[in-house]
């Protein structure tokens, strides 16, 4: 578990190129994405005093009052979010593709190779994408589904709402463990199909046999990377606090360090991945 940990982390910081190319592509989308909502919230609602007393604190009235006044304006820029959250899909799939490769191979490891082959894997990794996007979805109907509809009940078959609560905290729990699980799956999956480029459903199948092998391994290793975005994110959020959006160097030193932060989680994923490629054998499945 340590060692798949430190040579992941090691080939995710070697690889900091790649990285570099997905932090741009990732920025340009969301730069996109930005100015879009900018534009509609400029020309609609820059001007409204109901923006002022959402800054002070939630206010449910205020914001049902603002949408009724300027739904019109969201409207729109929601249905546009549909078409947006599909292209990031794509974009996803595609760079995963490239990074994945690059993590699995990294002696082969530079910009044109990262987009060669996030070409070649791009249709195979978006019908696993899907299938594990189905199973997703079954997996917190069968979770969650059940837990929250007798959510309403339960407050008045228990002494007390504590009994309640700590039934949704168990029910995410054991949610949040079976979407590691998925993820891990699904990463061997695509893995799999890099090393052997065997057919999709005998990929699929091989990752689960794998995980089911070295569970004990994958999972400590992806809670040590867990670890390390609680550990990083809490180190952000602290200097936010402390430095915060007193003057204008401060929210450029913000930006900067937010921007640190974006690329680290690129290189944590590729770090997974990498680790995640060390623990599978070598042989062909």
């Amino acid at each position: 578990m340590l060692k798949a940990f430190k040579y992941g982390f090691s080939i995710g910081m070697q690889q900091w190129r790649i990285a570099a190319i997905v932090y741009f592509f990732q920025f340009c989308i969301a730069l996109t994405l930005g100015m879009q909502v900018y534009h509609v919230m400029e020309s609609s609602i820059g001007n409204s005093l109901e923006i002022n007393k959402l800054l002070v604190s939630y206010d449910h009235t205020v914001i049902t009052d603002f949408l009724k006044v300027h739904g019109a304006s969201i409207t729109p820029l929601i249905g546009q979010l549909r078409w947006l959250l599909l292209v990031w899909l794509l974009f996803s799939v595609f760079i995963d593709a490239g990074l994945m490769f690059c993590t699995t191979h990294p002696e082969q490891a530079k910009g044109s190779v990262f987009f060669q082959s996030a070409a070649t894997y791009f249709f195979s990794f978006l019908k696993i994408a899907l299938i594990f996007l189905i199973l997703l979805l079954v997996w917190t109907g069968v979770a969650l589904l059940p837990v929250l509809g007798f959510f309403q009940r339960s407050v008045e078959v228990f002494p007390t709402e504590v009994y309640s609560v700590w039934m949704i905290l168990i029910a995410l729990l054991v949610w949040f463990i079976g979407v590691v699980v998925l993820f891990i799956w699904s990463v061997n999956s695509r893995i799999i199909k890099i090393k052997t480029g065997g057919t999709i459903w005998k990929s699929i199948k091989s990752g689960r046999s794998i995980f089911g092998k070295n569970k004990g391994k994958m999972l400590g290793t992806v809670l040590l990377f867990v670890l390390l975005f609680v550990g990083t994110t809490a180190v952000y959020l602290s200097l936010d606090a402390h430095l915060g959006a007193r003057s204008g160097i401060l929210i450029f030193i913000m930006f900067l360090v937010q921007q640190a932060f974006v690329f680290f989680r690129i290189q944590m994923r590729a770090m997974t991945y990498a680790s995640m490629s060390q623990i599978q054998p070598n042989t062909d499945l």
